[in-house]
């Protein structure tokens, strides 16, 4: 449960600074993490990580709420509702990965894993805006590929060292456009 909730939110954490204009200052947090026991640092800003394994996954979980928290400090007017709302978003899978990972549970356990849950629920309207549907990402899809057929064309055209630079540009063009 834990996992398919993070890897749905993990684009969304994404998107949502950006969308507010704190992408720069999350990646800054993001980088800047210590090193402390049990803790790997992570060694690529967030945008750069293309495949969680399990063990990013875990950092992920351990850190993500305060790296959230960091960038989203001092809110305009406008953005106080919808930062509290995301914060409290992120907190309730956390909170409830925590409890999840306890040996055995009692039934005031579940009760908070269960209010946990509904805590994300009533949140995650924050996050729906970010959904991507089937359709559309089918459209993507296929769009994408038709791109990446017209550039395989006219790269097939130009120097091997053209070829890498426009492969680069491509890439960083696809890094940097998923969410605008």
């Amino acid at each position: 449960m834990y996992l398919g909730l993070f890897k749905h939110m993990m684009d969304w954490i994404e998107a949502f600074p950006k969308k507010h204009g704190r992408l720069e200052a999350f990646e800054e947090v993001w980088k800047a993490l210590p090193p402390y026991p049990g803790f790997l640092v992570p060694k690529k800003a967030y945008r750069e990580i293309t495949q969680w394994q399990g063990k990013e996954m875990r950092n992920l979980g351990r850190c993500i709420l305060g790296v959230l928290a960091v960038a989203l400090r001092r809110p305009g007017g406008v953005q106080a509702i919808p930062f509290k709302w995301a914060l409290r978003c992120v907190r309730a899978p956390v909170d409830f990965n925590m409890m999840a990972q306890y040996r055995s549970h009692t039934p005031d356990t579940i009760a908070y894993m269960e209010d946990y849950l509904d805590q994300f629920h009533k949140m995650k309207d924050i996050i729906l805006e970010f959904q991507v549907t089937k359709h559309t990402q089918a459209k993507v899809d296929k769009q994408g590929k038709e791109i990446r057929r017209q550039r395989a064309l006219i790269r097939e055209r130009v120097a091997p060292s053209q070829r890498r630079r426009m492969c680069a540009d491509d890439r960083d063009k696809r890094m940097n456009c998923v969410w605008t």
